[in-house]
This record gives structure tokens, sequence and C-alpha cells, in this order.
């Protein structure tokens, strides 16, 4: 079987790696198809020595394709026709619906070649919010596609029930299908559980970025300290715009707020997890937030946005959702999260479903149903 991966942000995310060379495990012959930007271009001289499959980047993208979105789709489909035979192929994969789907739309016209496509949160919250005029190619992506995929139940949702989407909602259902991330297998064999303590430690992993709130979850520990509810917050994670304030804020509340930087060593964080009770990550347009897995394998029952991440994975409860990313929300759920620390079923989760090798054994058996 030749695969062809239409990935726009493969060296982006972990995610696609993952997924490939699990794969790859499975004698699937695959080429990825990555649309160069002039920030990666180092990092892809290393993937290109050092990946199995073949990786095959477009020339380099201007910037002002960033806004002329169909020229882009013509450079590129240009570019995948210059270095790639089209008819080579057996199945596609497009891993966002517009910038990904737009290509692999046109490799089914020229050469009748089927195609799943993936929705993320960037096609929700970026194309369909700021590009309404590309609704119409969106829906011939969606409907000549053999599958549609989500990664989340709380995605689905949020994409069949968009304003643009709902009246095709219908017809569009019977072909989604919800696949799961994985998580590095680190966090699957180094399992933790939910410890027998008072809980008063609060973790936050992330970047430091408007949309992940940990300026507002500082805020709101902050509240349950003086009004009485003893606990404390670590951050762990760096770049962004925020992250002069998170040092500010930690640097004069201290030690309620500890703020450590960056962690990229596993077992590092895994030690952090361990000696902390809570994970609190009160974010919004999360696709799927595998860092929330990674908290819940070490034994932390997890805070999350209603509509969100992984919110609708479990059908037990295994933390607090807050309905909105207001600061007496957040407060008010670590509260819960704090009073009922006992009463999650955290151990209830069946941790191989988010193995990436058998997330790739439900991938090659989709591709076979589709051939």
């Amino acid at each position: 079987m030749r695969c062809l991966h239409i990935c726009n942000d493969f060296m982006g995310s972990k995610v696609h790696e993952n997924l490939y060379k699990n794969l790859n495990k499975l004698d699937i012959e695959q080429t990825i198809f990555y649309p160069l930007r002039s920030n990666k271009i180092g990092k892809l001289k290393n993937y290109q020595k050092s990946f199995d499959c073949t990786i095959v980047a477009s020339e380099l993208l201007k910037k002002y394709h960033r806004i002329l979105f169909r020229q882009k789709i013509k450079f590129l489909y240009k570019n995948l026709k210059t270095k790639l035979d089209g008819a080579n192929f057996d199945i596609v994969h497009a891993t966002t619906l517009f910038s990904d789907g737009a290509l692999a739309l046109r490799l089914k016209k020229e050469y009748n070649t089927p195609y799943i496509v993936a929705v993320r949160s960037t096609d929700i919250d970026t194309f369909l919010k700021y590009r309404p005029d590309l609704i119409t190619l969106a829906e011939r992506i969606l409907r000549e596609s053999s599958k549609v995929i989500f990664i989340s139940y709380a995605l689905k949702e949020k994409f069949l029930n968009h304003p643009l989407i709902l009246k095709n909602k219908s017809r569009l259902e019977p072909k989604c299908l919800v696949i799961n991330n994985g998580i590095d297998s680190f966090w699957i064999e180094n399992r933790s559980v939910i410890k027998d303590v008072n809980p008063n430690k609060i973790l936050y992993v992330g970047t430091l970025i408007k949309r992940k709130n940990a300026v507002k979850l500082i805020r709101s520990v902050l509240d349950l300290q003086h009004s009485g509810v003893q606990c404390n917050l670590t951050i762990v994670g760096e770049s962004g715009a925020l992250q002069k304030k998170v040092e500010q804020l930690a640097g004069s509340n201290h030690p309620t707020i500890n703020y450590i930087g960056a962690i990229h060593d596993k077992a590092t964080l895994k030690k952090i997890y361990n000696s902390h009770h809570i994970f609190a990550l009160p974010s919004k347009g999360e696709t799927f937030g595998l860092v929330y897995l990674e908290a819940l394998s070490q034994g932390l029952p997890i805070l999350y946005l209603e509509n969100e991440g992984i919110d609708g994975l479990f059908d037990f409860n295994v933390g607090e959702r807050c309905s909105s990313s207001d600061i007496s929300a957040i407060s008010t759920n670590l509260e819960k999260l704090i009073k009922n620390y006992s009463r999650y079923k955290i151990d209830e989760i069946d941790f191989s479903e988010f193995s990436w090798e058998n997330i790739a054994k439900v991938y090659l058996k989709l591709f076979k149903t589709i051939l």
C-alpha cells in the first residue's frame, strides 16, 4: 500500500512523526509532502537524514501565501506534481481540512485517488472564522473525501455544529470518525496511581500563550488562597507572549506561585507530575491536548474547558470541566477538584487505546476498508 501524507504541520508536532513511524512498522510505503516555511529549513535536513519515510518538501512558501490561500494551493500543487508522480499512490491522507485537503481534492480530481481528511482546531478557529469565502471549497473537500477524521469528540461536535457546517451535518456525520492521538510510550509504561493525600499542589504544563490561560489560572489560585483554600501552583513552560507576565506574577507571589520554565526531559517531568496532585490547563482551541493524558497517566485528575481538547473522551469522571475560562469558573472547579479528589476514576482508563502502535493499526484498517 502506497500512502501520501500531505502534512502542513509535519515538523511542528511530534504527533505526525509518531503516527508515521508506527505505520512504517506495518509495511505501508509512505511519502510525506511538506509545505516548507523558511524557519523549518534546517530542521527539514535533519529529518530527511533520520526519518524512514520519504519526505518531499515544497519550494519555500512566500509570506503573501498566508493571505492568498488560493494562490498558495496553486503553488503547492504545481510543486507536488513536479516532485511526485500523483498517479503513484493508493490513498492520500490530508492532515488538515483546508490547507492539506485542498491538495488532496485536486489529486482526486486528476488521478481519482481516494483520500481521508482530518479536521483540526485551526480549521475551525482560523479558517471557518476568518475565511468564510472558502466554505464552498471546504464543502467540496468534505463531500469528495472517503472519511473525515477528528482526534477528539469535542472537536467533532464543535465542527459539525458550526453555523457554516450545520446544514451539511446529517450528510457528513456518517463519514465522520474519531481517532484519538496517542501519547509517548514512556507515559504508558511508567504510569502512577492517584495519590492518597490532602491535595493542594496544582500543576500547569504548556506554552505561555493567551489561549492557554496561564495568567487566569494564576489569578484563580491566588483567589482561592486568599479565600482560605490552601493550594499552590507550579508553572512548567515557556515561549509565548505571556512569559514575562507569568514570571512577574510568580516572582511577586512566591511560594504560592512557582515558575520553573520549560522541562524537556520526560523523566524529570514525570518527577514533577508525581510531586503534584492536580493538573490544570483551562485552554481554548485545543485540538486534543496530549498533556492531559500525560497528567492522567501519572494519577492527576484534570481541569479542562468544556467542548475543548479531551472533553467527551471518557464516559467516567477524570476531572472537572469549566464552562468558561473566567477566573471565577476556574476557581470554582479547582475547589471541586480539591474537595472531590478521591472520587475521580483515573484507574479505569485503558491507556493502551492511546498507544501509537495501536492507533497506527486503526489507520491501516481504515485504509484497507477504503481501497
